[in-house]
């Protein structure tokens, strides 16, 4: 039941609570029915007067219920499209929350994608900077070398010099020899086979050319065979290449060789088996 019936069936009420009420006026009074109905006709023009003034609030209150009942519906039209609009705007929430998972996603993807290849990037610089460690080491050891080696060529040259120095040296004093052997009619040649049985020392070493302490005052000539021993240890046999005086520079045959020659090892044209 709406406002309307309530208030219909509230005025029903009254005007028979008002009747009832004359009813029983009627009954109970004994006074003057001209002037109780004059009574009574005033009464239903009160009532009338009522009756009507209650039907024109019913009229107001219909008229206000309209009212609302419009007010109510539009405010109803305005949330339901303030309720579209929302249902709209949640809609493009919930694509963009969509399309920021999906970016979440992928930017995740990415990051695993980068982590991992950073991860294979270490491993590479691990295994580079241990490949460029060991080439350092290889670098030191030839730059070492290089300098054992320039030190062993330095020497060399140093003793090609003397070499030189003395072979020069050797080829004025065979020019005054022969000069001097021509002069006195001698000859410059004479065996092979007569070799002075002497010894000597090695007095230093370059490569297969090693010089001893014995030359060409002690007999030795140019074409001689040395045997070179250490203590009881044969070392090989040396071939005479140039000789000075108090000097001669051989060179090691490697048919013979038994040893290294060093500095200090003894030589002689002749092995004493004996001593």
């Amino acid at each position: 039941m709406n406002k309307l019936g309530a208030i219909f069936v509230f005025a029903v009420l009254i005007m028979s609570v008002v009747f009832m009420s004359f009813a029983v006026a009627i009954f109970s009074s004994h006074t003057n029915w001209q002037a109780e109905a004059n009574r009574l006709e005033d009464e239903l023009e009160k009532v009338t007067k009522e009756r009507q003034q209650k039907e024109a609030t019913i009229t107001k209150l219909n008229e206000d219920i309209a009212a609302s009942v419009a007010a109510r519906d539009k405010v109803v039209a305005a949330l339901q499209a303030a309720l579209v609009e929302k249902n709209t705007e949640l809609a493009e929430l919930q694509k963009n929350r969509d399309d920021q998972l999906n970016k979440l996603d992928a930017d995740i993807a990415d990051l695993a994608k980068a982590k991992q290849e950073r991860d294979e990037a270490e491993q590479q610089i691990v295994k580079l900077r241990s490949e460029i460690k060991e080439l350092q080491q290889d670098l030191q050891g030839m730059v070492n070398r290089g300098a054992e080696l320039a030190a062993k060529l330095h020497q060399s040259e140093s003793e090609l010099s003397m070499v030189s120095e003395r072979r020069d040296q050797l080829e004025r004093q065979v020019s005054s020899a022969r000069q001097t052997l021509k002069e006195n009619g001698l000859s410059l040649q004479s065996p092979k086979t007569n070799i002075p049985e002497v010894d000597g020392v090695v007095t230093a070493v370059s490569d297969n050319l090693v010089e001893v302490s014995i030359g060409s005052d002690d007999g030795l000539q140019k074409g001689h065979e040395l045997e070179v021993f250490r203590a009881d240890q044969y070392l090989g046999r040396l071939k005479v290449v140039s000789v000075t005086p108090d000097r001669a520079v051989v060179r090691i045959l490697k048919d013979y060789a038994r040893g290294i020659v060093q500095r200090g090892d003894r030589v002689a044209t002749r092995l004493k088996l004996d001593s």
